[in-house]
């Protein structure tokens, strides 16, 4: 019995600390400006980073170097993450965002666009496999 009671506890912190470095989606609807572009091993700028991205409250990525908008995902599931990350195991430690084209099928797992991301307070960074990271900050 006490080994169950402490299973549970364990659960639940262990879930309450998963929530708690989750990506707050919210946070990420806006406007943001690029800061720091991201760079190749021979300091290239990344052509898959626009100047300026817009995170729409209905899961729509938009910017100025995109065929279209995007539609994206934040929060994967525990299986969409391991996928994402034997595809691109430079991002494994980071939080992981998925992205496809709007009329794609929404099957997550095999999402053609993976990022590697982290959200605090107006600075977000933004990462493609095989590039530095990129920095924005949040428009006002």
């Amino acid at each position: 019995m006490n080994r169950i009671v402490i299973f549970m506890a364990m659960s639940i912190v262990l879930f309450a600390a998963t929530a708690a470095m989750a990506l707050d989606s919210a946070a990420l609807v806006g406007k943001w400006q690029l800061v720091e572009y991201a760079k190749d091993a021979d300091g290239n700028n990344c052509p898959y980073v626009g100047k300026l991205i817009e995170f729409t409250a209905g899961g729509k990525m938009i910017s100025a170097n995109m065929p279209a908008p995007f539609k994206y995902k934040v929060n994967p599931t525990p299986t969409e993450i391991q996928g994402a990350i034997a595809r691109r195991p430079d991002l494994e430690g980071m939080e992981i965002m998925l992205a496809m084209m709007g009329n794609s099928q929404s099957d997550w797992s095999r999402a053609p666009i993976i990022y590697g991301v982290q959200l605090k307070d107006d600075q977000f960074t933004l990462k493609v496999s095989g590039y530095t990271p990129a920095r924005f900050k949040k428009l006002k």
